[in-house]
């Protein structure tokens, strides 16, 4: 098949490319020019046609689109030089734009498939998100808690849409947050995510923070300027862990996926024609609990670590019976294989993963 991916050169693309090209497939890899430093990434591939354009220009999508068997829509605005209405332009009529020139220039399309984000289930009305029991495909928040979690949405929708109107072969898979391992530990070859010093970084600044982000009731807010307060007091300059603890005590525990086993969900969804339709979540085996892991880590490191409760909620996992059941995914790394290809990595070895790069730099 002849394959378009958006964003072919970001954290996912270039990893799917690699499993697509593997597979016999020749890839169009469509490449926003503002994201320079990256736009060439993947010139040492045989079989990869790059395609500069923005989604927000008819033309650059049809010129992407004309003559291919299918697309994977991963491209999408976030962080980086963006704002609120340049979320809603590019993730949400980007796709439109899309799939439009689908219904125009690809009668006969063999996928579409739109990179989703398991931020469809956070709910605005809560700082954070705090789930007892497994997040199943059908508990989409009624309110998404920032603008760019709704275009996304609002994207996916729209490729739903067009399946049932149109009969666009759409599937949505909903990623979990993704760890590409080059990303994964620091310039001191420590792992960030679990360092004291980016936490304090986040609320050192307090008052600015709890107007951006407080619910208005009192009470909530003294608990949360009282943790805050002993989050910033028990910084003293020296890098340490932090065992992060939700409001109620209980320890952060998150669902995580690794880039490689994103790109192999993916490629499960053109292959199994079970996916058309249907959206599944997708995430990695790496569902990491902060008091199990940042112990290990204090030791692997010769660090100290200090517990303290954070004012936002984080606590769960994605239920992935149905990618599994459907489309026979099965999700091969865990903590240890990311920390182990994120430390290889460091040491210049050879892996199978394509490091990130830097996002929005000069050519």
């Amino acid at each position: 098949m002849k394959i378009l991916v958006t964003g072919g050169t970001g954290r996912i693309g270039a990893n799917l490319v690699t499993r697509l090209l593997d597979a016999g497939h020749a890839v169009r890899s469509f490449v926003y020019p503002a994201d320079a430093s990256r736009a060439r990434k993947l010139d040492a591939f045989d079989g990869v046609e790059t395609v500069f354009g923005d989604l927000r220009n008819s033309a650059d999508v049809n010129r992407a689109v004309a003559g291919v068997d299918a697309i994977y829509h991963l491209a999408a605005a976030f962080q980086g030089p963006f704002d609120n209405r340049q979320y809603l332009d590019i993730n949400a009529m980007g796709t439109l734009n899309l799939l439009e020139s689908v219904r125009e220039l690809c009668p006969n399309l063999q996928r579409f498939v739109y990179a989703s984000t398991e931020g469809v289930y956070w709910d605005a009305r809560y700082n954070g998100r705090y789930f007892d029991e497994p997040i199943y495909e059908d508990m989409v928040s009624e309110y998404p808690n920032m603008p760019y979690l709704m275009t996304k949405r609002l994207g996916e929708e729209l490729a739903m849409v067009y399946h049932h109107q149109y009969g666009v072969p759409t599937c949505a898979m909903r990623f979990s947050t993704v760890i590409e391992p080059s990303e994964f530990l620091n310039e001191a070859g420590l792992p960030k995510l679990f360092l004291y010093s980016a936490t304090y970084k986040t609320y050192s600044d307090h008052k600015s923070y709890q107007m951006d982000n407080m619910p208005g009731d009192d009470r909530v807010n003294k608990d949360v300027q009282a943790m805050i307060a002993d989050l910033v007091g028990g910084w003293d300059g020296e890098e340490k862990l932090l065992l992060s603890l939700n409001p109620n005590g209980v320890p952060y525990h998150q669902h995580f996926g690794d880039v490689r086993d994103i790109a192999d969900g993916l490629a499960l969804a053109l292959e199994q024609d079970a996916a058309v339709g249907e959206a599944f979540n997708l995430a990695g085996a790496a569902l990491f609990d902060w008091g199990e892991i940042v112990p290990l880590l204090a030791e692997r490191y010769n660090l100290p670590y200090a517990e303290a409760r954070v004012p936002f909620m984080n606590y769960f996992a994605l239920d992935l019976t149905k990618i599994k059941t459907m489309l026979g995914f099965q999700p091969r790394h865990d903590f240890n294989s990311i920390l182990a290809t994120a430390e290889a990595l460091r040491r210049g070895e050879e892996t199978d993963v394509i490091p990130t790069g830097v996002m929005f730099g000069e050519a």
